[in-house]
């Protein structure tokens, strides 16, 4: 059998999908354990994020960080502003910056690329150069949800709104063989858009409460107040009021199987995300019907929702499991066999 030679230049690929986007650090991981070294790397959104951290040869860091993050850490890190998008950004790229120490993306070990859509005119943007830092905020700047950056004279959001996954980025930079990671083939599959009251273990009144009415056990910053054994429990903040559905945690946790569909009319994030993963799922597939990648990387993530940040560990093992269920065609195609 003739044994064919190895692409002498291989790219890899990360597309958007927020908090899905941690699927790519056990991908990453997978590809590295085979002996598979990218030489360039490529990012929107989530991916951009991802890629430029492993770019720089901090994905030891990055695992630690994400595996450590919880319901109430990602919610420390939300700066609401309300204008231009819900929250500035600002409290999440300050954790970056310090780990990028003011490097530009020519300092990074291995070339990289960033995508962002221009505002006014919906033209893709490629970020080859300039600030690390500058570059990742505006690819992740979810329309809405993120405040827009201002680059170079233009405003530019999520390069999700062009590129999802952005194959052409690493032809254009001569990657000879690509390796795509779509994090959005099987979100579509139904969604509980109220998001599902949180059942936590019941305590009864006289077991949370002290004699000064404050509260002695709790799950994390919720506690959990019910007389009645028969009353479901419900999650509280430290003010004494409910979550709301879209922030509440959600303990019976899995990234493969999205909940049934509800009656219940969406809540507001609820309805912004899932009408992203509608306009990312669509435009990715059109992308890559044109631009096909060498090896294309699906890892199943239908139940996680793109704000679940704190559910990092489900994702990184799908993103390993995914690579894993394709290193058979990706040894092959590679000249590996």
């Amino acid at each position: 059998m003739i044994r064919r030679h190895a692409p002498r230049r291989l790219g890899l690929v990360l597309g958007g999908g927020a908090a899905r986007g941690w699927a790519h650090i056990g991908a990453i991981r997978a590809l590295e354990e085979a002996g598979i070294h990218p030489d360039i790397v490529c990012g929107t959104s989530i991916g951009a994020l991802v890629g430029a951290v492993y770019a720089n040869g901090d994905l030891d860091w990055l695992e630690q960080w994400v595996s450590r993050l919880t319901w109430q850490s990602v919610l420390r890190l939300l700066d609401i502003k309300f204008s231009g998008g819900l929250l500035g950004g600002k409290k999440v790229l300050d954790v970056f910056a310090h780990q990028f120490n003011e490097r530009t993306i020519l300092d990074l070990r291995k070339p990289f690329a960033a995508v962002a859509t221009e505002l006014d005119t919906g033209r893709e943007v490629w970020m080859q150069n300039g600030s690390i830092v500058d570059a990742v905020r505006a690819s992740i700047a979810i329309p809405g949800i993120f405040q827009p950056v201002y680059h170079d004279g233009v405003w530019l959001v999520d390069g999700g709104l062009a590129n999802p996954v952005p194959v052409s980025v690493a032809r254009a930079m001569r990657a000879d063989c690509v390796i795509a990671i779509d994090l959005n083939n099987d979100i579509l599959n139904g969604r509980d858009f109220g998001g599902p009251t949180p059942e936590l273990p019941p305590r009864v009144a006289k077991e949370a409460l002290t004699a000064d009415d404050k509260p002695l056990e709790s799950h994390s910053d919720a506690v959990v107040l019910s007389a009645d054994p028969e009353t479901p429990p419900v999650a509280l903040r430290k003010n004494g009021k409910p979550w709301p559905k879209w922030l509440a945690p959600n303990p019976d946790y899995d990234v493969h199987t999205p909940p049934a569909p509800s009656a219940r009319i969406p809540s507001l994030m609820s309805a912004i995300g899932q009408s992203i993963d509608i306009m990312q799922v669509r435009i990715t597939r059109s992308r890559l019907a044109g631009e096909p990648a060498d090896i294309l990387i699906q890892p199943r993530l239908g139940g996680m929702r793109i704000f679940d940040f704190h559910h990092a560990a489900p994702a990184i093992e799908e993103g390993r499991a995914a690579v894993e269920r394709m290193m058979p065609a990706i040894r092959s195609r590679l000249g590996m066999d």
